[in-house]
């Protein structure tokens, strides 16, 4: 891996790393055309309207004289993403390598941009040689930032070599001269979470304190209670659950929601409700993921009037989400008639509610003898609809005897 950091195909020209030697080899170039519009916005909407990579690298080359032109990050990656997408990297590099030799603050946030911008278009080697160009020549001070987009790149770049994560940090670690912190050693537990080795992130973290004398935080701890729960290992997770508690760590609110999907994939809402009630005496604000887990897992029970007072109870407009929840649970359950004023209820927020909780609301409907009400729905719902879901829809409706 050494050997990698030193490749000289990963080097960007030292010159660029100091604007004074720079200054005193660059061959002089004749002064750049004028920007080609006069204002930075009509030099905005011609770049995002342009199709053609030659023509939209001149034109970013030109506006590039406009002050608020070089300060707009999103109009660079949306550029950048465009030439990318037509491969033609010739001209990433170009826009990245120009940028690199014409701005004037060279600090570690710029080289980070750059690493990230040729990250970004799939250019990992070039992307590392800004790296490794930056610690030999030792441009700026380097922090864990830069750790950290350097096992970025290695991350999205999914090469043989990022498969060995930790031992990339410890190269790189040594080569900065800088000793890791939570922050880059829980990328690399991400990273073992991804390839679906929990054993191995499991070691990682105790490695964490034994090896590189770091505690784990709540949020390397949330990393394995993820893991955990996608796999369905309920022991294993219980188990961070306690070894938080051992610690006297706070969850925080990512914790919180998977212990309460955790406790609801078990059937135990009401010890998920009351995690919900810890979180608000302790200031945490549930989201609407803490809510809708709650309704989701009373739902599968048929529980549908504590269903109810969790969604009352939800603070801000909820989503369609946990309404859909409702309506699926209780056409399943048979309970026709709270599903009809759920449904009545989304169709008067104006959403769409789902094709085959609708139909077989009306089936029941009919089956009770109800056939105004049955009628009703159906003549709301074709109302609502637009485009392609008319003809869906339609299919449905032929199927309905009404």
């Amino acid at each position: 891996m050494a050997s990698l950091l030193r490749h000289p195909a990963l080097r960007i020209p030292k010159s660029l790393f100091s604007t004074a030697a720079a200054a005193a080899t660059r061959t002089p170039q004749p002064p750049p055309l004028p920007p080609p519009f006069p204002a930075f916005r009509a030099a905005r909407s011609a770049i995002l309207s342009e199709r053609d990579p030659e023509k939209l690298t001149k034109l970013f080359e030109q506006c590039s004289a406009f002050a608020t032109f070089r300060r707009h990050r999103p109009l660079y990656r949306r550029s950048i993403a465009k030439l990318a997408r037509a491969k033609r990297l010739d001209l990433v590099d170009r826009l990245v390598g120009n940028e690199a030799q014409n701005s004037v603050s060279k600090t570690e946030g710029f080289w980070i941009r750059l690493m990230m911008l040729y990250s970004s278009a799939g250019m990992p080697e070039q992307a590392l040689g800004v790296f490794n160009s930056v610690c030999d020549t030792k441009a700026c001070p380097l922090t864990e930032r830069s750790l950290c987009a350097f096992l970025t790149i290695h991350l999205k770049s999914k090469s043989p070599e990022s498969l060995n994560l930790p031992e990339l940090l410890r190269t790189a670690s040594d080569k900065i001269n800088l000793k890791p912190t939570a922050q880059s050693l829980n990328l690399v537990l991400k990273a073992l979470v991804q390839w679906r080795d929990v054993d191995s992130a499991v070691n990682w973290v105790k490695e964490m304190e034994t090896v590189w004398n770091v505690k784990p935080t709540i949020e390397s701890y949330t990393i394995l209670l993820r893991a955990h729960l996608k796999n369905g290992n309920f022991s294993a997770f219980d188990g961070v659950v306690k070894e938080i508690a051992r610690k006297s760590l706070e969850c925080n609110l990512a914790a919180y929601n998977l212990r309460i999907m955790r406790l609801c994939k078990g059937k135990e809402c009401a010890r998920a409700k009351k995690l919900l009630d810890e979180m608000l005496a302790k200031g945490i604000g549930p989201s609407s993921t803490s809510y809708n887990a709650i309704i989701d897992g009373n739902c599968r029970l048929g529980d549908f009037e504590s269903a109810k007072k969790v969604l009352d109870s939800m603070p801000t407009r909820p989503s369609s989400h946990p309404y859909f929840s409702l309506i699926r649970a209780m056409v399943k359950e048979e309970e026709f008639d709270s599903a009809l004023e759920v449904c009545k209820e989304i169709m008067r927020r104006k959403w769409i509610p789902p094709f085959e909780a609708t139909q077989g609301l009306v089936d029941g409907l009919l089956k009770m003898s109800r056939r105004e009400e049955a009628k009703m729905v159906v003549e709301k719902m074709k109302k609502r609809l637009k485009g392609e879901a008319v003809g869906s829809w339609a299919n449905i409706e032929a199927a309905i005897p009404l």
